[in-house]
């Protein structure tokens, strides 16, 4: 359904994927990571252990979603880890992140993917040594803000967003705007109206347009199927990106194509 909208209006877009998930049962021997005889003290995973032991091993890994995107031809495979264990500096030592990433690019290679941008799990961020080590261009940042997820709720009420601004890259990573979550219309979220986020996106899309910044888009695919009507409004706003493209009055890019952009501009400077 994603991939279908995505396609319809022309967009390119960042699947940030858990590489675990994307292993088939022969590969998924390869790791020794997803092996409980070899990692039983490993808290992380013990769920995922027992949850395949009680035979509800579905959903999982899907090693068909991430041929599915890159069969589109059209979209950046980015990287949200190995198995999804969160990444900041007080839940995670170097050592543990350099593994998960280790490990997150040899399931790349035997998918034949390069991954060139992260986006952190729980978008706990840490551990930059390591990413930078570990050859990524950039990684998408947090989104600092006050209060909870009510404070969240009434925000999608707030038509007046403006853009972020474009961040350089320090010591070799591009920071990545960190964007907004696209409203889930499931729970409290399904007393926004769908006009209202509509506007919310558009008004932030022409001051885009008018005055610069980035708009970062992002949501999970489950969205759609579990906020019944959250395609049909994410229809609407990827429609109206595709109009401003088509007027050049923005760019639509990949995490990737962002960072390349931010440190091809940094290159230019410096030989200035």
């Amino acid at each position: 359904q994603l991939l279908a909208m995505l396609d319809r209006h022309g967009i390119a877009a960042t699947f940030a994927f858990v590489m675990a998930f994307a292993l088939d049962e022969e590969e998924r021997r390869q790791f020794p990571m997803l092996d409980e005889a070899k990692n039983a003290d490993d808290p992380w995973l013990r769920h995922y252990w027992d949850s395949l032991k009680a035979g509800q091993g579905d959903g999982w890994h899907l090693p068909k979603a991430l041929e599915m995107v890159r069969s589109a031809g059209a979209h950046e495979i980015a990287s949200h880890s190995f198995c999804h264990r969160p990444f900041g500096d007080s839940s995670l030592d170097p050592a543990g992140a350099a593994a998960e990433l280790a490990a997150a690019e040899q399931a790349a290679r035997l998918k034949q993917v390069e991954l060139k941008t992260l986006v952190f799990p729980r978008n706990e961020v840490g551990n930059l040594p390591a990413v930078r080590a570990a050859g990524y261009l950039g990684y998408r940042q947090r989104l600092q803000r006050r209060g909870g997820r009510i404070a969240a709720l009434l925000e999608e009420f707030d038509t007046r967003r403006r853009p972020q601004p474009a961040t350089p890259a320090v010591d070799g990573l591009v920071p990545i705007p960190p964007g907004h979550f696209f409203n889930w219309r499931f729970g409290l979220r399904k007393l926004v109206p769908p006009a209202v986020t509509v506007a919310r996106w558009r008004g932030q899309l022409e001051r885009c347009a008018r005055d610069g910044g980035v708009v970062h888009l992002w949501l999970h695919p489950h969205n759609l199927l579990t906020g019944p009507g959250t395609s049909s409004v994410l229809s609407d706003v990827l429609a109206y990106v595709g109009q401003l493209r088509d007027a050049r009055s923005l760019d639509v890019l990949t995490q990737q194509e962002y960072c390349e952009r931010i440190i091809a501009v940094r290159v230019r400077t410096l030989g200035s």
